[in-house]
């Protein structure tokens, strides 16, 4: 009895749950004295944001439908490609009435991966929903910027997929569109990180 192994089994996944934005960004649905501000909400509080993009869009699911009972979460480098704990991290969520979420930041720079090559300027971004038990992870690059010899969309091309699922398109000046689809035929391009 005392080479007894105890072996647990290992816990299931859960999903996010409907109540994800009462949690994480409550006062961004009107529930307000549980924080000051919500974590995320200004992404470059010190920075100039006269000099900021909007990044608009929706998340789709398999049926082609809007959801608004969705979290996102992005961290990018500043404009000079520079990555900082201080700063570059946002949480944001779709409108519940138009389903469209808006990111407000800075237009990242190039930067170097830890092989040192030169990555195309683009935005991690992390979606949590109900029903999903992890998170989905992609990025957004922009169109109009030279993405030819960056690694990621490199290995991407030479596995034969389309990249421009994950390509936020330019739409006016300091504007860019940038929809997610969950499932089906235009289902975006997810990372196994």
């Amino acid at each position: 009895m005392s080479n007894l192994k105890i072996v647990l089994d290992e816990t299931p996944f859960q999903t996010a749950g409907p109540f994800l934005h009462i949690g994480c960004l409550p006062n961004a649905i009107n529930i307000e004295g549980i924080f000051d501000t919500d974590l995320g909400v200004k992404p470059f509080a010190k920075k100039d944001y006269d000099k900021f993009i909007t990044i608009t869009g929706s998340v789709f699911d398999g049926d082609g439908k809007a959801l608004d009972d969705i979290m996102l979460e992005s961290w990018q480098s500043d404009e000079n490609g520079v990555y900082s704990p201080e700063c570059g991290f946002a949480r944001f969520v779709p409108d519940s009435l138009t389903k469209k979420f808006n990111l407000y930041t800075l237009k990242p720079g190039f930067m170097n991966n830890v092989n040192g090559k030169a990555q195309s300027p683009h935005i991690l971004i992390s979606i949590s929903s109900r029903g999903l038990n992890m998170t989905l992870n992609t990025r957004i690059y922009f169109e109009g910027d030279d993405l030819t010899n960056d690694p990621l969309l490199s290995n991407v091309k030479n596995c034969r997929n389309d990249i421009s699922s994950l390509i936020a398109k330019k739409i006016d000046e300091d504007i860019y569109l940038f929809d997610i689809f969950l499932q089906g035929d235009r289902e975006t391009i997810f990372l196994d990180i």
